[in-house]
């Protein structure tokens, strides 16, 4: 008979071999597939089409981590580089059609395997090796076999690869590969796109739907965006909640920004701005990307114009999430202008010419605003006999010191004398004038504007103003003004489609622009007589060029 102690040993041993069992099985690559369904490999019929599979590549972004560390070709994908994170060092491996250090050992299934169900080939188990969700699986999973199928046959035509990267270095317990089956459990979600974020019948009227699916498919699954724009647990997945709402890089260095439609995210850019950002790498306020960015639009950049427009419908109908980064305050929902601690006028000057730079018989533009007077003996900043505002062109008659002779020509419409305007119909105004100025204003005959039937009549003034505040190069204008609307304005100012002309949407009051800028009078005068003489409504007769198409071949978006 058995002794006490004898039974117990056994029963430790078995309790210990159904644990180890049990921890086998449940971390096993095959318990997620067991337990989910996906599109089967073998759905994919037909010959390969290897222009889509660069398609999903480039979508993918498979070049901005594998590709071989020390060269630019996106093609050549011995990996090698190295993500520092929280976990470890994870060492990018090469995913080249190499036999021996790459994936060209790899079947079909064995590589739609590893990119939609995180399982590599080999390890020390027959069941394969669990990958971890830095490599981002989780968002691949949703891709459609066929894209799977194409991609694999355009990886396997690049060019092979020797270069032989290092396992991954990383912390306990998170170097225990196969404790990865159980993340995959709990976090791997096999819904489908169109299981996934905004339904359709939440749309705003006029949102193309069948566009708006094709943005979800790539978003969701190939471009992988959530990965990065999410904030993560401890456990590394992303909370249902939180999606695109902003967070940490893996590095802990820096942050990944929300691009929900929120105040906090990207709410103020239009579908257009976020396609063209894809597309160009520019934002709505003139800066370009940089960083992990630069490198996802080096990919975005290649994808043809209706995918990232899809794409952009789709970011642009997320749910929208109150989430600011680090350091930013709450935005101001209040007609109240409040002003940072921390706030720095950085603002550039206006552009002006050098006093002695200017001669008679200079062409000169007016930067700030001025006093204009009848004579040159007028004391300034008293009888002024009518203002000079940003952009107004004068030709200098004489000069006397810092005095300056001028002479200033455009048009008047019929009922209003007491100001200048640039061109006939335009709200460009270059004067005000005072009642001395008025009388002195010579008139021509009245014309008939063949577009609006408003009567104008060109007009000629000579005055005196003082040498300051105006520049003899109109392209150093026109720069200055062109940054300060690409930095501010374009914000909101984005056209809605690619399609779309100007029609004059440019022009606002100044008061109403209170609350969101702390532009000059000065300031957003140059900007409206900047984006006045380039929007597309003009006619070529006013511009003396032929007139663009769209408003993005005028004025800069």
């Amino acid at each position: 008979m058995p002794s006490k102690g004898k039974k117990i040993s056994v029963t430790v041993v078995a309790l210990a071999a159904v644990g180890v069992a049990g921890f086998l099985v449940l971390t096993s690559p095959w318990m997620w597939s067991a337990t989910h369904d996906i599109p089967d490999i073998e759905s994919a019929k037909g010959e390969a089409d290897l222009d889509n599979g660069r398609r999903i590549f480039v979508a993918s972004d498979c070049a901005t981590c594998h590709a071989t560390t020390g060269q630019e070709s996106d093609e050549q994908l011995g990996g090698g580089m190295v993500l520092d994170t929280a976990f470890g060092k994870f060492h990018m491996p090469n995913i080249s059609p190499d036999p021996e250090h790459g994936i060209g050992g790899w079947s079909l299934a064995e590589f739609d395997r590893a990119l939609r169900e995180g399982v590599g080939p080999g390890g020390p188990w027959p069941d394969g090796k669990n990958l971890y969700p830095a490599f981002p699986y989780t968002s691949y999973v949703r891709m459609a076999p066929e894209d799977v199928r194409d991609l694999y046959a355009y990886m396997m035509a690049l060019p092979e690869s020797d270069k032989v990267v290092p396992d991954h270095e990383l912390k306990f317990p998170y170097n225990l590969r196969r404790g990865i089956g159980v993340w995959r459990l709990a976090f791997l979600n096999d819904k489908s796109t169109q299981e996934i974020g905004v339904s359709t019948d939440s749309l705003p009227e006029g949102v193309d739907h069948e566009q708006f699916e094709k943005g979800r498919y790539l978003v969701e699954s190939a471009g992988h965006c959530v990965e990065c724009h999410s904030p993560r647990t401890f456990m590394g997945n992303v909370p249902g909640d939180m999606r695109y709402a902003g967070g940490e890089n893996p590095e802990g260095t820096g942050y990944f920004p929300n691009i929900t439609p929120d105040e906090t995210g990207i709410g103020f850019w239009s579908a257009a701005s976020i396609a063209n950002y894809l597309h160009t790498g520019i934002s709505p306020i003139g800066r370009k990307a940089g960083g992990d960015m630069a490198e996802v639009i080096e990919n975005t950049s290649q994808l043809p114009w209706e995918d990232v427009q899809a794409m952009a419908v789709y970011l642009n109908h997320l749910p929208a999430i109150d989430n600011p980064a680090p350091g930013m305050p709450e935005p101001n929902r209040t007609e109240e202008v409040v002003m940072l601690d921390n706030v720095v006028d950085n603002r550039p000057p206006l552009p002006t010419s050098k006093p002695q730079k200017i001669d008679v018989g200079e062409r000169i533009y007016v930067a700030g605003t001025k006093s204009l007077y009848l004579s040159a003996d007028a004391s300034r900043g008293e009888n002024e006999d009518g203002k000079l505002l940003g952009g107004a062109s004068l030709e200098v008659l004489d000069r006397k010191d810092d005095r300056l002779k001028f002479e200033i020509t455009g048009w008047q419409p019929a009922n209003s004398p007491m100001v200048i305007y640039q061109e006939k119909g335009q709200r460009v105004i270059m004067a005000a004038l005072g009642d001395d100025a008025i009388e002195a204003t010579q008139r021509g005959e009245t014309e008939t504007d063949p577009d609006t039937d408003q009567l104008w009549r060109p007009v000629t003034l000579q005055a005196w103003s003082d040498v300051g505040d105006v520049n003899v190069d109109l392209d150093a204008l026109w720069s200055y003004s062109k940054n300060a609307y690409q930095t501010s304005c374009s914000s909101c100012h984005t056209l809605p489609a690619k399609e779309h002309y100007t029609a004059n949407q440019w022009v606002g009051t100044l008061k109403s622009m209170e609350r969101f800028t702390t532009f000059s009078d000065d300031e957003y005068r140059l900007i409206l007589a900047y984006l006045q003489n380039h929007s597309s409504d003009l006619s070529p007769d006013q511009t003396g060029k032929p007139v663009p198409k769209h408003a993005s071949e005028g004025v800069p978006q």
